[in-house]
């Protein structure tokens, strides 16, 4: 089977991936040589149940009359993406986006669990080019161009990358645009760099991660406070999460930390103390591991600290580490009780996708119940759920889906007031409580300073963007104000 990748952006109503509604995907499959096979595109109308962020909208700049007018509503347009991904799925694609770990995989695998659907459809074969972007600023600073932002730091937004390398896109934030983009971005990075794209490719199973980890020294980059940073250093063992492991940053030397290890309150303050020297490889995330010899071309403590001294260090630390990662999942351990004592509230259905169990027969039921057409199937397969929190999935999506006398027809009138109650009480809410809606007040609130903002800087056309958006918000607050 030739490789082939497959690009996808999507454009959403807020930055929070769990509570957005992707009113935008777009997808571009290409070969092995960057060459396009087939693209496409989804849009939808909005959520019934849900509010905007304002930011969020103004940030893709769709205008709210284009977005109510398209065909699609919000369940029909998962319902073709997941029949695309899945086709795509099975032909052995590579998925690919642009911080698509941090924002569009999570948003996709929200969107198919509110809708009842399995929602790993591209978990086996995907990668994040952000990530390896980075890389490449570290140990191929030649292979890309890169702006730098007010603040002097490098700039690895989007379009900020398409800008400083000449990428066509004649539309800013757009799904489609923004996908034949990070195309182009990645065909220049496999090009420019292909030692390092090679490496963003090759831990996309995470099967494969620990193979490669588990006996040598390798070299890798984080990036925080807006900038990269190398790491040299070698696995110490798992930690108390699936596919997640512990690595051992070499710059520290290891005997200190071997002499202190059966001292609980010591060790603990010394992995919480600054610099960290205890790293977290998480190999649900395509990690992007390195020749160690980068380490030494691209950082200065390492070249100081020499090949002979990293070696010793690795050599002596494997003969302590299964007893040292002993320790440190007890300390993790702590760490999960002592948080568990804060966050006893219970997640609601909507913000709890890898928290519910849920069984086969469950599952199929959940298929069924997607794929009934007719009212009375629909009805029959509802009631088969046990599982509460699916139960209310369902019938959130019920409400979404069906006119209101349809909804009557599978449950009653009294069902869709309580399911109403519901959604008034989340998107009225006024206080400082995390939800998994989008709150009306805060983004009346969030208007009423970007107007006053637009009426001084004279600019009718924001004004009239942002009217449009109040307008639409304070009539989905009218509408469901009575059920509070």
């Amino acid at each position: 089977m030739k490789k082939t990748f497959t690009f996808y952006d999507m454009e959403a109503d807020s930055g929070s991936a769990i509570k957005a509604t992707c009113l935008s995907c777009s997808y571009v499959t290409v070969d092995s040589n960057f060459k396009t096979i087939e693209e496409g595109t989804f849009n939808s109308r909005l959520r019934k149940s849900r509010a905007f962020e304002v930011d969020a909208m103004l940030a893709h700049s769709i205008p709210l009359k284009k977005i109510q007018s398209e065909k699609l509503s919000n369940g029909e347009l998962v319902e073709k993406l997941e029949a695309k991904f899945i086709e795509l799925a099975k032909k052995g694609t590579i998925f690919v986006g642009y911080n698509s770990s941090g924002y569009d995989q999570i948003l996709l695998n929200h969107m198919l669990h509110l809708n009842l659907k399995w929602p790993y459809i591209t978990s086996k074969e995907q990668f994040d080019l952000l990530p390896a972007v980075r890389t490449a600023s570290v140990f191929e600073p030649k292979a890309l161009n890169y702006l730098t932002n007010f603040k002097g730091n490098t700039s690895y937004k989007l379009q900020d990358m398409i800008k400083a390398n000449n990428i066509k896109s004649e539309i800013a934030h757009d799904s489609l645009w923004d996908t034949r983009a990070t195309k182009d971005l990645g065909h220049l990075l496999y090009k420019n760099a292909p030692e390092v794209f090679n490496a963003s490719i090759a831990l996309r199973k995470k099967e494969d991660v620990i193979s490669r980890i588990k006996d040598d020294i390798f070299c890798w980059n984080e990036f925080f406070f807006a900038r990269a940073k190398i790491f040299c250093g070698c696995y110490i063992g798992s930690t108390i999460y699936p596919n997640w492991h512990y690595l051992f940053d070499l710059r520290q030397s290891p005997e200190e930390i071997i002499s202190i290890m059966n001292n609980r309150e010591e060790l603990k303050k010394k992995v919480e103390s600054s610099p960290r020297f205890i790293r977290i490889c998480k190999g649900n995330r395509s990690p992007i591991i390195m020749k160690k010899e980068n380490a030494f071309k691209n950082d200065e403590e390492y070249k100081t600290l020499g090949i002979k001294e990293i070696e010793r260090r690795y050599y002596f630390l494997r003969k302590h580490r299964e007893e040292l990662s002993v320790r440190l999942r007890d300390l993790a351990n702590e760490k999960i009780e002592e948080k568990n004592q804060f966050e006893q509230e219970k997640k609601q259905p909507e913000e709890n996708l890898y928290g519910l169990k849920i069984s086969n027969d469950e599952r199929k039921i959940m298929l069924n119940f997607n794929q009934a057409k007719e009212i009375s199937d629909k009805k029959k397969e509802f009631m088969q759920f046990k599982h509460q929190d699916i139960k209310l999935l369902a019938e959130m999506k019920l409400y979404e889906d069906l006119s209101e006398d349809d909804f009557c027809k599978v449950l009653s009138k009294k069902d869709l007031n309580k399911v109403k109650s519901r959604i008034a009480n989340y998107l009225l809410d006024k206080s400082n409580k995390s939800l998994p809606f989008t709150k009306i007040p805060e983004q009346l609130a969030r208007l009423d300073t970007l107007k006053l903002n637009a009426e001084n800087d004279k600019d009718d056309n924001k004004a009239k963007q942002l009217q449009d958006l109040d307008d639409y918000l304070v009539g989905k607050m009218n509408e469901f104000e009575k059920y509070l």
